[in-house]
């Protein structure tokens, strides 16, 4: 290492810190051979009286200066062609720290590196996560380095070409605002985690915070050179959703409820990459049902995805970032109002999409659940603006501005350079980066599910209602939180999912037959509550004593109580199918009716049975069998012989879909006094096409074993 550039090591002391002898020796041990180590102290002391007679070593006195001043002297001081600061209450963790952080710095051409930390605290050292790397810096994401990570606050731990002092031509007081500065005049800065860090942190409660100042370090303006005209807005309400093949399958509920309640003229602008035929299938039944609502397809091409496959930011899928893409999808579109799919529009969206932004970009509804806590991650981000932190499933968005401005383009490359910060995905980026340019709007616009629940009060008196929040609300998820109050808001969801897909369908009646229990029965319900199937009717069995049948029926109206043989019989002769749910089973999928119909009539199928889940209440776990997921004709097989292979599937009478027809030959009418056995018997011997479904669709609990 002959060759090497100087590199001049600064402590600013006051000459007595407990550490300040290891401090000194852990900087005169380093085996980096050309370096130099300047001391300014407000006092002399013996640890310093010690170093005088070492030539690498020149201390300055000097009682008269403090804060920035000392740091500015001690600059001025350095003659090395690299600066690297350390605490007088800190060391280096090895002899090879500095050659380490040199190397690291030269590989990657770059003149300012930040380290990360080894803490000592009470006698622990506490390690990061080891890395192989280092990470650059950029002016993008600079701030976002500033807030997660304390190493990037103090003047220590950082090395920097001294010609970034070139231009210093202002006094900068505070440290922060000082590494600040170097990493904006910096060429490739970067953040060193290689090792786990080579600067050891001593923590104790003496030593100055190291929160940062967000008055030194404020949330950078992206959008600083932004200009916007005021322009007219499109007549026709304009709406985006952006979709696959998953979320697909859950908008027709949500495009429901705005042709129900929006009294304007409705354009929606489903925005994809692929769809499968069923998806699109459904797309155009859908379409034919609505009169006050157009649907339009509108296809991201093939670069836009891959290039907005680069981010790093991978817990959500690439649809997700579809919505950046708008102004360029919707070329002659001025104004959008974006929604997320899990929402429900319960009135009319003529006064927000006609909202006056000012001059603003967006329109937005802070994010309560996490606004409403100090203690959350919009708190962390923004520091006392976290009660600004929106909720970015519904974007009002001036797409004329974002045209002339260039929005997508920088928008994209914003978050290219800073989706691993993120917690919560595009989210963030949206909040940090239209930060200055958004209007809040009331609450009403975008009403969290979650809100209820905090607020303890139930409210279906708002325009968007959005099924997201801690506790995952989503109305096509078994809802287990048992909230009082949010409940009201998913059964609602659920009851426009029953309407739309009753009208949008021709599927097959099935009357889903169902024994009250004095165990699990809210569970029961809750899993025919949430089906998607859409023609079906439940014929509810109650007990003869003690029954909570009258009280369920109130929150789950589409249940028809049975008080008579007959009440069952005409409920029975009016279906195409029947499914009997008996004590504590019930489905463990949203989608569970429908895949069986669809498979009985792929097959033409009298009986489908499905296989199943056990949960023993005594040993709280599941059995769970393998599945093939499947679809087996056992049209040839013997009951007894099923029994026999199969016992855990076969020996239920539950968990089969049969044809009305069957029951009919086989003069099998459904009564509870009949044992079960015989009633399965006789159903199963009767059926010609009969099929094994070898998928996990319902779970039976056993109270019992």
């Amino acid at each position: 290492m002959s060759n090497e550039k100087m590199i001049s090591t600064i402590i600013l002391t006051n000459g007595h810190e407990e550490r300040l002898k290891s401090s000194i020796d852990s900087i005169i041990n380093q085996d980096y051979p050309n370096k130099e180590l300047i001391i300014v102290s407000t006092k002399s002391s013996e640890v310093l009286g010690e170093c005088e007679t070492n030539p690498m070593i020149k201390i300055h006195i000097k009682p008269e200066l403090s804060g920035s001043k000392v740091r500015n002297f001690a600059l001025n001081q350095a003659e090395g062609e690299y600066i690297f600061f350390i605490d007088p209450q800190d060391t280096l963790s090895n002899d090879q720290s500095l050659s380490q952080l040199y190397k690291d710095m030269e590989d990657n051409d770059s003149n300012f590196l930040a380290t990360a930390f080894i803490t000592l605290k009470d006698g622990v050292f506490y390690f990061g996560e080891p890395h192989e790397d280092v990470n650059s810096i950029t002016t993008d994401d600079y701030w976002f380095y500033f807030v997660k990570l304390r190493e990037m606050r103090p003047i220590y731990g950082k090395l920097f070409g001294r010609e970034l002092l070139n231009n210093l031509n202002v006094d900068i007081k505070s440290d922060q605002q000082f590494v600040k500065y170097l990493i904006m005049n910096a060429k490739n800065p970067i953040f060193d985690k290689k090792e786990s860090g080579k600067y050891v942190w001593f923590d104790t409660g003496k030593r100055q915070s190291l929160d940062l100042d967000r008055n030194a370090i404020p949330m950078p303006k992206y959008l600083s050179d932004l200009s916007i005209e005021k322009n007219d807005i499109d007549e026709c309400i304009n709406i985006a959703i952006c979709i696959d093949d998953n979320y697909c399958q859950h908008i027709n509920p949500m495009v429901y409820s705005i042709e129900k309640n929006t009294r304007e003229r409705v354009r929606i602008h489903i925005v994809y990459y692929k769809l499968k035929a069923k998806s699109l299938e459904n797309i155009i039944k859908l379409s034919e049902l609505l009169t006050n609502v157009e649907l339009k397809l509108c296809k991201v091409r093939e670069y836009q995805y891959d290039w907005l496959s680069k981010f790093k930011e991978n817990d959500l899928p690439t649809e997700a970032y579809f919505r950046l893409l708008l102004p360029e999808l919707l070329p002659d579109v001025k104004r959008i109002l974006y929604l997320d799919v899990d929402m429900l529009v319960l009135d009319s969206l003529g006064k927000l999409y006609r909202t006056d932004l000012g001059n603003n970009i967006l329109g937005v509804v802070r994010d309560f659940p996490f606004t409403n806590d100090k203690n959350s991650w919009s708190y962390f981000l923004l520091g006392e603006f976290g009660n600004r932190y929106f909720n970015s499933g519904m974007l009002l968005m001036d797409l004329v501005a974002m045209r002339e401005n260039n929005i997508v383009s920088r928008f994209t490359e914003f978050i290219l350079k800073t989706s691993q910060h993120y917690l919560l995905g595009d989210q963030d980026a949206f909040n940090i980066f239209f930060f200055y340019n958004v209007k809040i709007l009331e609450d009403k616009y975008n009403y969290i599910a979650e809100n209820q629940k905090i607020l303890q009060k139930t409210n279906l008196e708002v325009v968007v209602m959005h099924y997201c929040g801690y506790s995952n609300p989503k109305p096509w998820l078994t809802y287990n939180d048992r909230s009082e109050y949010v409940q009201p808001a998913i059964r609602l969801y659920r009851k426009y999912q029953r309407k739309i897909n009753k009208l949008i369908s021709n599927d097959p009646k099935v009357l889903l037959v169902v024994q009250e229990n004095r165990y699990n029965l809210n569970q029961v319900i809750e899993s025919i509550d949430y089906q998607n199937y859409g023609n079906y009717e439940v014929a509810f069995i109650p007990l003869k004593e003690n029954s909570n049948a009258e009280i369920l029926k109130k929150d789950y109206p589409q249940i028809t109580i049975i008080k008579s043989r007959n009440d069952l019989k005409r409920m029975v002769e009016s279906a195409d199918y029947l499914y009997y749910m008996k004590n504590t089973s019930y489905f463990s999928e949203w989608d569970a009716i429908s895949k069986l119909v669809d498979s009985a009539i792929e097959k033409a199928a009298d009986y489908i049975i499905a296989s199943h889940q056990v949960f023993s209440m005594k040993h709280s776990n599941y059995q769970v069998q393998h599945e093939s997921k499947k679809l087996i004709d056992i049209s040839d097989r013997a009951l007894e012989d099923l029994i026999i292979e199969k016992p855990v599937i076969f020996t239920q009478n539950e968990g089969f879909l049969v044809r009305k027809e069957i029951l009919r030959k086989s003069n099998s009418s459904i009564s509870r006094d009949m044992p079960d056995a015989t009633m399965h018997s006789r159903i199963f011997n009767n059926a010609e096409r009969k099929y094994l479904y070898d998928r996990l669709l319902w779970i039976k609990v056993d109270f019992e074993n």
